[in-house]
């Protein structure tokens, strides 16, 4: 478990955006009333911030602001698997949907 301190202390200084979006994913806004579109829209939010965020480090980078290479991979990363989780959790919620309405009939 000492190996793991030097990683959660830069993960602590990143911020919550470290984590990535799982963990973003228990912190939705509109989650603790239930209110599915207050979800929905909050996930979004999310998606769309991270791509902003990817956005910025490339801008940057080309800029020649940093060099900090790592930082843009990481902020590529997260927004691929953000991009990537939204496009998932799409398809079960169509998936759901048209289980309801196979269901009804």
């Amino acid at each position: 478990m000492a190996q793991l301190d030097p990683i959660r202390q830069i993960m602590d200084a990143q911020g919550p955006a470290a984590a990535g979006p799982a963990n973003n994913a228990r912190n939705v806004q509109g989650a603790e009333n239930g209110n599915f579109g207050d979800v929905l829209k909050g996930f979004v939010d999310q998606v769309d911030e991270a791509q902003k965020g990817f956005d910025k480090a490339i801008e940057a980078v080309e800029r020649g602001d940093t060099d900090n290479l790592h930082q843009l991979m990481i902020a590529q990363s997260q927004a691929q698997l953000t991009l990537r989780m939204a496009s998932e959790v799409r398809n079960k919620v169509v998936e759901a949907y048209q289980e309801v309405m196979r269901t009804q009939f």
